[in-house]
């Protein structure tokens, strides 16, 4: 794999939240969000873990998301100064190369923030049922602009392709909308499902070789990190069990997701996309076991799905 150096790169003020170190880069006139290895975090008062592999996770969850079909960032795995990097292009700024004045500029919006700009108590939680009420909230208030069936649909799909990452991050400010405000009178004038970034959860980037190794050698430990990976979607106050979620076949959207995406699921193109990654052969193992048993779970729920 060749890496791209973003060492040259023009920086300018960094423009984007959100946890672990990065920039703002400009190389060959696009904007990219550059994400560095951080091998410290806090977790916890007392709590210090490495996140050193989060740039993979970046890379690996996004490409699959994009590979599926999904709306997603483009990434590119680099390099600053001989650290590695994930570099995520700037999707607005592709859309707004050319701005219609009746259609208006391109803005994310996370759906946290949408969220509490219409709820005047700010009550939203991570919970199925209180994200289902922000997104009738916000159909009130732009109806012609916004499905509220697509966005659950969407939500959907989303859920399952992060149950096959293991991404338990996807809260409130881990996705959103893409809005046109019309450039004279600022009202919205269309909506979009965003699409799909931060995937820097994916696949546990806490967990070290050895750790790796530890859990590849032990089929009870195999199994249980497969199927106990939990979303941070709540259900009655409590994180869903991603997998005992699926396999309860009780929600239509998230079966009709499990039906359209997991035979879009290609496992070969997987599996020499990570052969292809600077990493250890240990951890190249890894999440190609994982992934493709968790294809294999996917597989087995969507014969079962009526």
């Amino acid at each position: 794999m060749e890496l791209i150096d973003f060492s040259r790169a023009r920086e300018i003020y960094q423009k984007y939240g959100g946890a672990g170190k990065k920039k703002t880069l400009i190389l060959n006139d696009v904007q990219y969000l550059v994400k560095f290895q951080n091998p410290v975090r806090k977790k916890g008062k007392n709590i210090q873990v490495s996140y050193v592999n989060s740039v993979y996770s970046e890379y690996i969850g996004s490409k699959i998301f994009e590979s599926v079909g999904i709306p997603t960032q483009e990434v590119i795995l680099g390099t600053y100064n001989d650290r590695i990097v994930c570099a995520c292009k700037d999707f607005l700024k592709e859309r707004n190369k050319d701005v219609i004045e009746a259609v208006g500029e391109a803005k994310l919006i996370e759906f946290e923030e949408w969220s509490k700009s219409y709820e005047l108590d700010n009550t939203l939680t991570m919970d199925i049922k209180s994200i289902y009420k922000s997104i009738e909230n916000i159909y009130k208030y732009v109806p012609e602009h916004i499905n509220v069936e697509n966005i659950k649909s969407k939500f959907w799909e989303m859920f399952v392709i992060d149950f096959f990452i293991g991404n338990t991050d996807r809260h409130n400010n881990n996705w959103g909308f893409i809005y046109y405000e019309n450039q004279l009178d600022t009202y919205v004038v269309n909506m979009e499902f965003a699409p799909i970034f931060d995937c820097g959860s994916s696949l546990t980037p806490v967990l070290t070789d050895e750790q790796m190794k530890e859990i590849l050698a032990s089929k009870g430990e195999f199994t249980n990190y497969i199927k106990n990976a939990y979303s941070a979607v709540m259900e009655m106050g409590k994180r869903i069990h991603s997998y005992e979620y699926l396999k309860a076949c009780k929600n239509e959207y998230c079966n009709e997701a499990v039906k359209k995406l997991v035979p879009k699921i290609n496992m070969k193109y997987i599996e020499n996309m990570i052969s292809e990654m600077p990493i250890s052969d240990v951890r190249k193992e890894f999440y190609i076991t994982i992934l493709q048993k968790r294809y294999e779970l996917l597989q087995k729920l969507e014969k079962i799905i009526v």
